[in-house]
């Protein structure tokens, strides 16, 4: 299991210091290597993204912009850096839609040297979904949903029983109607393959980790569209056995869902 709780305990020490101040890149660059930043990283991002916490995303999105700087070789801080600007632009659609997209191009362009430096699969299916989440118009649907079905496929080709990648996958396909290859039955496969891997899944620090109970988070929200609402409770309880404090399931997917 690849919950927070269940890392290393180096991480566990590593959680306490994602909650210091942000230092500066002078500081990133004279006193950690690349690798101790990236499981800060690794473990500051989970951390915002469970409690659902806008300034903490963007305080790692500022730690990671300040590493690239430090280590501007090093692609897996390229990597963190586009997964905190993915994360927190989707935080920011809920309020800020213009702000969000701003965002996700900045987070585009992290993915991209990531993938340049160090290409692994989750870099490949986050670029996916940062570039369908970029269509807002006829005009770039063509052409934004070509690259994030080739990146996809890239992702998948690298990483065939990563967790992630078929989470992001199936998040794909729940937002793309069936007539263009996407669907709600789709997605549920990709969710239930994801929880299956998700057992089995064990990568060595600081390789990205996250996505346990994102995948029954995925899950429950597909069986709510399918009109399976007992299925879709089970899944959301099951995201919160693994992660108690998941805001996002425990104050607005679950109380959604009818008495």
């Amino acid at each position: 299991m690849t919950c927070l709780t269940n890392l290393p305990s180096r991480l566990a020490v590593l959680a306490s210091l994602a909650s210091l101040p942000v230092p500066n890149a002078g500081y990133a660059a004279q006193n950690l290597d690349s690798g101790e930043v990236a499981e800060r990283l690794l473990v500051g991002v989970a951390q915002a993204v469970i409690a659902r916490d806008e300034d903490d995303l963007n305080r790692m999105a500022t730690l990671a912009r300040r590493a690239v700087t430090a280590f501007p070789e090093d692609g897996l801080l390229h990597h963190y850096l586009g997964y905190a600007l993915y994360r927190l632009a989707m935080v920011r659609f809920d309020t800020d839609p213009d702000g969000a997209r701003v965002t996700l191009a900045e987070s585009e362009s992290a993915l991209l040297r990531s993938i340049e430096l160090e290409p692994i699969p989750e870099s490949h299916a986050l670029m996916s979904s940062v570039l369908g989440r970029q269509i807002v118009s006829d005009e770039t649907a063509m052409s934004l949903s070509m690259r994030a079905r080739s990146q996809m496929d890239r992702a998948v080709s690298l990483g065939p029983r990563n967790p992630r990648v078929k989470v992001l996958e199936g998040i794909g396909a729940f937002h793309t109607p069936s007539m263009f290859g996407g669907g709600f039955d789709i997605a549920l496969d990709r969710f239930l393959v994801a929880a299956a891997l998700f057992e089995e899944d064990a990568p060595e620090p600081p390789l990205p980790a996250w996505g346990h109970a994102e995948a029954y988070a995925w899950l429950g929200q597909t069986y709510v569209e399918l009109n399976r609402p007992e299925e879709a409770r089970a899944a959301y309880e099951q995201a919160l056995e693994i992660e108690p404090g998941y805001a996002w399931v425990r104050d607005i997917l679950l109380p959604a869902l009818s008495p």
